[in-house]
């Protein structure tokens, strides 16, 4: 998980039947409610709590899922994310392993399904994650968690609109070069081959304009 500060800590807990009552449930999510153990809203963090302005977040609210074991219950979740509008993250637990999952909240319509969720997934529960040091907004902090499995890191000061833009942005390059390099290696006609290098090259170009931080630009 990560270490966040004291004062932001709720650590209230909610029976699976409220949670239930709260969300769309079927058959299907009533028997995934039966793997919860305890489930708790363990911090939230907003502008009155923390004293960080917000940009376009507003709220985090940081859960807890105890669970009996790994399965994962994905309608609840999913149910759940439909009836907020603040951002989540969820620390699910079993046994003496962690996973944590949230799906960013940004002005673009949102696809709600277990595959656009990013996943820690299971490790060993460890030392919890510092924050950093001095985070400037609420975007910064979130955008910090969101990074933090991320292959590409947020900038400073970068919203979280522009961060998720950015990041889908450098990893559709990574696959458009991927294969690309597979049809040079393949490509036996040298102008094909000259116009596939080409295109590469013009991947690279934005690849490295938008991981350029714009201090870096002036």
């Amino acid at each position: 998980m990560f270490k966040l500060p004291s004062n932001t800590t709720i650590h209230k807990e909610f029976s699976v039947k409220s949670i239930l009552n709260e969300i769309e449930n079927d058959k299907e999510t009533k028997q995934e409610s039966r793997n919860i153990d305890h489930f708790f809203v363990e911090n939230i963090l907003n502008s009155k709590i923390t004293s960080l302005k917000s940009i376009s977040i507003k709220e985090i609210y940081f859960y807890r899922i105890e669970l009996k074991d790994y399965s994962i219950p994905w309608n609840i979740i999913i149910g759940l994310d439909k009836k907020t509008k603040f951002q989540t993250i969820y620390n699910l637990k079993c046994n003496d392993m962690e996973l944590i999952l949230t799906l960013p909240k940004t002005k673009e319509r949102i696809d709600y399904n277990q595959g656009k969720y990013l996943s820690s997934g299971w490790n060993k529960d460890k030392d919890d994650i510092e924050l950093p040091p001095t985070p400037n907004s609420l975007d910064d902090l979130y955008c910090f968690v969101f990074g933090t499995f991320n292959k590409y890191k947020p900038f400073k000061n970068e919203n979280l609109d522009e961060y998720v833009l950015r990041l889908k942005r450098l990893i559709e390059l990574d696959n458009s070069m991927e294969k690309i390099n597979k049809l040079i290696k393949n490509e036996v006609q040298p102008k094909k081959r000259l116009l596939y290098n080409h295109q590469r090259n013009l991947y690279y170009k934005e690849k490295n304009k938008l991981l350029k931080e714009r201090s870096e630009e002036h």
